[in-house]
C-alpha cells in the first residue's frame, strides 16, 4: 500500500543550546524556535543578499532557495493538491518542556528533523543555528545562546568546538515503516504532544478545521493527511512519484475499517506574532491520546513513518508531533513534559 513511500530518506537530530544571556520564552515553544531561523538560514547561505529570490540567477543552486523557498508549477500543485507554497523539508521540535526562563549555564535541547534531499544541508542548518544564537537571539528580548552540540538518533556526537563530523544515521522509510502483520486485529495509542492542527480538504476546496478526534470521519482525515504529507514530500524532496502513482494519495478508506477504541483529547490554544502578515496568530490544535482499533494494523508503517514527519498544519513550527504510545508506557507521562504541563493547566 505504501510503496511508494519507501524511498524517501529522514535523518533526526538533537541540538543541545547553552544561554549566554537570560532566555525568556513562552510555554510552547515552536514558534520561537522556527522565527528567526529562516533569516539566520537565509545570511548563511545567500550569497547576493537580494531581498526576493525569485529573479536571481543562482536561485536553482541556492540551499536558502530549496528549503524554504519551494515552489511547483501550476500543473504539479493540482495534482498534488498543494496551495501557492510546498511544504519544506525540515521539521524543528522544539523543547516539551513547561519551563520557561533559562539563565546562562542552563542547558536546552530540541530536535531537527530533515527530509529527503534536505538531509545533505545538514551543515548548513548548523550553522545557521549558530548564527540564530549569536547574533538574533530567541524568545522575549532576543536572548542570545550558543550550540554547544549536535547528535544523530543514535546518539553519535556531529558537532563539538565548532567542529562537524559527517557519518550520521539516516533512515529510509522503508526501514521506518517496516513490515507490519496487516492480517491481524489491534489497537494502536497515538499521544499527540504537540499540537494538531489539520483540515478537511486540499486545495481549492472548502477546507474546515478539525476541532476533536474520537470519530471515523476525524480518523479518515488523520490518515489521509499523513499520507498526502508523505506522498508530496518524498515527490518534491525523494526520488519522485510517477504521474499514475498520483491518485494514490487518496487512500481510501472504508467505513468501519478502523475504529476509535478511546480518545483523551482536548483543544490547546497558543499564539505566535507574525512578522510577514503584521498579526498576531492563534494556532491551536487537538492534544492527548486516541487509541484506535479494528484494522488499524495495515496503516501502522504510515503512523510509524509520521512520527518522523508531523502530520497536519504549520509542522515547520513542530505542530503535529505524536508518537506511538507502547502499551506498558501508555499509562506514564514524562514528568514537566509540555504534554503533562497543558493537562494540568
Amino acid at each position: 500500500m505504501f510503496a511508494s513511500l519507501t524511498s524517501l530518506q529522514v535523518a533526526r537530530f538533537r541540538f543541545t543550546i547553552e544561554p549566554t544571556e537570560e532566555i525568556r520564552l513562552s510555554e510552547y515553544k515552536g514558534s520561537a524556535f522556527r522565527g528567526g531561523f529562516g533569516y539566520a538560514f537565509k545570511r548563511v547561505t545567500c550569497i547576493t543578499r537580494d531581498r526576493f529570490c525569485e529573479p536571481c540567477i543562482l536561485k536553482s543552486s541556492c540551499s536558502y532557495y530549496r528549503v524554504f523557498e519551494s515552489k511547483v508549477s501550476s500543473e504539479t500543485a493540482e495534482r498534488l493538491r498543494l496551495g501557492s507554497d510546498a511544504p519544506h523539508p525540515f521539521v524543528i521540535e522544539p523543547p516539551l518542556t513547561e519551563q520557561c526562563y533559562f539563565q546562562p549555564g542552563d542547558r536546552l535541547t530540541f530536535s531537527l528533523v530533515l527530509i529527503g534531499s534536505a538531509v545533505g544541508q545538514l551543515p548548513f542548518f548548523v550553522y545557521a543555528f549558530m548564527i540564530f544564537g549569536e547574533s538574533f537571539g530567541i524568545g522575549k528580548g532576543r536572548g542570545r545562546f550558543r550550540l554547544l552540540e549536535v547528535e544523530d538518533e543514535n546518539g553519535k556526537q556531529l558537532f563539538d568546538n565548532g567542529n562537524l563530523s559527517g557519518g550520521f544515521v539516516i533512515r529510509s522509510a522503508g526501514k521506518i515503516m517496516g513490515l507490519g502483520d496487516s492480517s491481524i486485529e489491534r489497537s494502536i495509542t497515538l499521544r499527540f504532544e504537540t499540537p494538531l492542527r489539520m483540515k478537511t480538504a486540499y486545495g481549492r476546496e472548502k477546507k474546515e478545521l478539525v476541532t476533536r478526534m474520537g470519530d471515523h470521519a476525524s480518523v479518515r482525515v488523520l490518515l489521509k493527511s499523513l499520507y498526502h504529507r508523505a506522498f508530496v514530500l518524498n515527490h518534491l524532496y525523494g526520488k519522485g512519484v510517477k504521474k499514475e502513482s498520483y491518485d494514490s494519495r487518496n487512500l481510501q478508506l472504508i467505513d468501519g475499517d478502523v475504529d476509535v477504541v478511546r480518545a483523551d483529547t482536548f483543544w490547546y490554544d497558543w499564539e505566535r506574532y507574525s512578522q510577514r502578515q503584521q498579526r498576531r496568530m492563534r494556532l491551536g490544535g487537538i492534544m492527548g491520546e486516541v487509541t484506535l482499533g479494528g484494522k488499524v494494523a495495515q496503516y501502522e508503517p504510515l503512523l510509524r513513518l509520521g512520527e518522523y514527519l508531523h502530520v497536519g498544519k504549520s509542522t515547520g513550527f513542530g505542530l503535529g508531533k505524536y508518537r506511538i504510545v507502547e502499551e506498558e508506557t501508555k499509562c506514564q507521562k514524562t514528568e514537566g513534559s509540555f504534554f503533562t504541563s497543558v493537562i494540568n493547566g
